[in-house]
C-alpha cells in the first residue's frame, strides 16, 4: 500500500482523480467499480471536469443499502446517478447496477458474481473507509465473505440513515466480497471525514485481520491509500 498525507479534501479528491485519468488515458474502457458517500464525491467533480475521456468507461455499482428503494433519496443509486453517471454521461449499457429487494437479493447475488466472473478483474476499484474499518459493506467479523454477497450492517454503519433500522429485518446491504476487491488490478483507498481516527490507527499497524477488513488492502499489491489530514 503507497500511503500519500494531503493537506486536505480538495487535495485529496484532485490527487484521485488524476490517478483515474491516468488509468484511463491507458485503457479507455476500462472497469470502474464506484464507490458512494462522502469520500468520492469531490473525485467525481474533478473526474467530470475532464468527462471527454470517459467516454468508453465502464461502471459498476459497489454497494447498495437494502430496506430503502433505490428511488430513495438516501440510495447508493440516486448518489451515482447525480455525482458519477449524471456528470461523465455514462448511458446505461456502460453501468451495471442491481436491486437489494429482498424477494431477488439471491439472484441478484448470482447474477452479479456471475458478471464480475464473465468480466474478469475490477480495473479500477474505489474504496472508502468506515468507522469501524469495513470497507463496502465487508463489516468486521469472525470470517469474511468472498464473493458478492448480502451483508448485516453494523450499527456504526446504519447510523447513515434511521431510515435502514425500520424495515422487516435487521438492516442490509448487497456489495463486492473481498475477492472482488483484492483481485482487483488497483485500488484507490480514500481516507477522509470525521470519526476515523481509531480505524486508521488500526490500519498502520498493519497487523491484517477480520476485525478490521481494510487491513487486508496490505496484502494488495497495487493500492494507493490517500490519507486527508483531518482522518487522523
Amino acid at each position: 500500500m503507497k500511503i500519500s498525507f494531503l493537506e486536505n479534501y480538495a487535495a485529496l479528491s484532485k490527487k484521485a482523480a488524476s490517478l483515474i485519468v491516468e488509468e484511463v488515458k491507458h485503457t479507455p474502457d476500462l472497469l470502474f467499480c464506484a464507490a458512494t458517500g462522502g469520500s468520492p464525491t469531490g473525485m467525481y467533480a474533478e473526474m467530470a471536469k475532464e468527462k471527454e475521456i470517459f467516454g468508453q468507461m465502464r461502471v459498476v455499482k459497489m454497494d447498495e443499502w437494502g430496506i430503502i428503494p433505490s428511488e430513495h433519496p438516501d440510495s447508493c443509486e440516486t448518489y451515482l446517478k447525480k455525482h458519477l453517471l449524471g456528470p461523465l454521461e455514462i448511458d446505461d449499457n456502460r453501468y451495471t447496477t442491481f436491486d437489494t429487494k429482498s424477494e431477488v437479493v439471491e439472484a441478484e447475488c448470482q447474477r452479479m458474481n456471475a458478471f464480475l466472473t464473465e468480466n474478469g478483474a475490477l480495473d479500477i476499484c474505489i474504496l472508502g473507509l468506515g468507522k469501524n474499518g469495513h470497507i463496502a459493506f465487508n463489516e468486521p467479523a469472525e470470517t469474511l465473505q468472498l464473493y458478492f454477497h448480502k451483508a448485516l450492517l453494523a450499527e456504526s454503519t446504519i447510523a447513515h440513515d434511521p431510515a435502514l433500522s425500520h424495515g422487516d429485518e435487521p438492516a442490509y446491504g448487497l456489495c463486492v466480497g473481498m475477492e472482488g476487491i483484492m483481485q482487483s488490478k488497483k485500488i484507490i483507498f480514500l481516507i477522509t471525514g470525521k470519526g476515523k481516527q481509531g480505524a486508521v490507527k488500526r490500519i498502520m499497524e498493519r497487523k491484517i485481520g477480520t476485525d478490521c477488513p481494510a487491513s487486508f488492502l496490505w496484502m494488495h499489491p497495487n493500492v494507493e491509500c490517500l490519507i486527508d489530514s483531518s482522518a487522523v
